[in-house]
């Protein structure tokens, strides 16, 4: 269970019964929709693997918090909630993706730490109709392969500077029938007479790897790729 906590400084006073108790504000994440580029709203299971009984608690502005923990190096356990049917895949913040994530953290003393928690749409996501989408699937003898990789290498205009394109990757996770979604966004305008936009995609499962595949997108649309196979 995830409790409500208003937020507005460091620190909150909590008034019961004529008592008070004073609160500090150590950790704060925030789920962050790889596709809105926004606060996601999601059931998560967060945890501290040295202190098991402490419990997150949501403010008002969506922040998954602890409170009170003292300074020492933790590691944070990040794990959906099996219970609940979440639109979202959580993003590694690097090396491999797994069912639950272990992030190494520091609390220093005096100081709040924080950081956003990427979360990669799952393909139930619910898109809008104009988004630019692919889907697929990941096989190996003609089966669906959950928890795959697929990674979209695509040119898309820079966010620093809109005159220039720049080459990007972006990574989805295989549901349990092997099925994936992959989204564009900020794609180079295409004239009459230009080639078609394309991105290059490739399945990985530990060690295998499916032969690359290129796939045309246009924007405003969804595609169908083939299957992508990994080596027996």
């Amino acid at each position: 269970m995830i409790f409500t906590r208003p937020y507005v400084t460091r620190y909150f006073v909590d008034v019961e019964q004529g008592d008070s108790h004073r609160h500090d504000l150590s950790i704060a994440i925030r789920p962050v929709d790889q596709f809105t580029e926004e606060r996601a709203v999601t059931q998560l299971r967060l945890k501290l693997k040295e202190l098991p009984t402490a419990r997150p608690i949501r403010s008002l502005s969506g922040l998954l918090c602890f409170e009170d923990i003292d300074p020492r190096k933790y590691t944070l356990l990040v794990q959906n909630d099996p219970e609940v049917v979440d639109p979202f895949f959580v993003k590694p913040l690097a090396g491999t993706w797994t069912d639950t994530l272990e992030i190494p953290i520091e609390v220093l003393p005096n100081a709040i730490l924080s950081f956003d928690l990427q979360l990669a749409p799952r393909p139930s996501y619910p898109f809008p109709p104009n988004a630019t989408l692919v889907r697929g699937i990941v096989t190996r003898n003609s089966l669906g392969v959950a928890d795959a990789v697929v990674r979209a290498t695509y040119n898309e205009v820079n966010p620093a500077d809109n005159t220039q394109n720049i080459l990007k990757t972006v990574e989805s996770l295989t549901n349990r029938e092997g099925e994936y979604v992959a989204f564009f966004k900020r794609l180079p305008k295409v004239k009459q007479g230009d080639p078609a936009l394309t991105a290059d995609l490739v399945a990985i499962k530990g060690a295998s790897q499916s032969p690359p595949q290129t796939v045309v997108i246009k924007e405003g649309t969804t595609q169908k790729a083939n299957p992508l196979v990994l080596p027996l």
